[in-house]
């Protein structure tokens, strides 16, 4: 998987093989070129990534997208509360961003023009895992999806704002057409969204 991706993310989609006795799964993370380069050399049968692949007429790559989530605001309660409106919410507390070559990042600078919104940004940050533990620790608002901080959501120690950016993230499942495919990659690919 890219080495930003959410490992919430990862495991949902890893689930329904992770508890098979006759399965061996070893897990690799990386970046794209990487984990590309590493499939082309049959060591990997699928790459987890929120990034379309390059494609062009030699590309030996298949893209397959697999989820779609929202991107919500997600903090504390109380930097939450009483934010009737996104340009408050975004000026008045810190926030905390994707890096600015995300698909995420992206929409939300396109959303903060059209609007006319300044944020005040605490942190640009390019791993999903760093951005779960600022937020934990009440470093601002983050701009995430929010499987990256379920468990938090669920236990009541961050929220989500009922204030919508309209974005979402895709997530896409790579693969490569092989003489003797893994089964197990088919299994996987054939599930409902997660």
């Amino acid at each position: 998987a890219l080495a930003t991706l959410s490992r919430n993310f990862q495991i949902s989609f890893l689930k329904p093989i992770l508890r098979k006795d006759d399965v061996e799964i070893i897990l690799r993370s990386g970046s794209a070129e990487e984990l590309y380069a590493s499939m082309e050399s049959l060591n990997l049968d699928i790459v987890l990534t929120n990034q379309m692949p390059p494609q062009d007429q030699a590309s030996p790559f298949t893209t397959h997208r697999i989820a779609e989530q929202k991107v919500g605001l997600i903090g504390s309660q109380h930097r939450l509360q009483g934010n009737r409106d996104l340009p408050s919410l975004l000026e008045q507390n810190p926030v905390i961003l994707p890096s600015s070559g995300s698909s995420v990042r992206q929409g939300f600078d396109a959303l903060m023009e059209r609007q006319g919104i300044h944020p005040n940004i605490a942190a640009e940050v390019d791993d999903m895992a760093m951005m779960r533990l600022l937020v934990r620790d009440d470093a601002g608002v983050a701009v995430i999806p929010p499987i990256v901080v379920q468990d938090e959501i669920a236990s009541g120690q961050l929220c989500e704002s009922d204030l919508s950016l309209d974005l979402t993230e895709s997530f896409y499942a790579v693969t490569m057409k092989r003489k003797f495919p893994n089964p197990l990659v088919a299994q996987l690919l054939a599930r409902d969204s997660l």
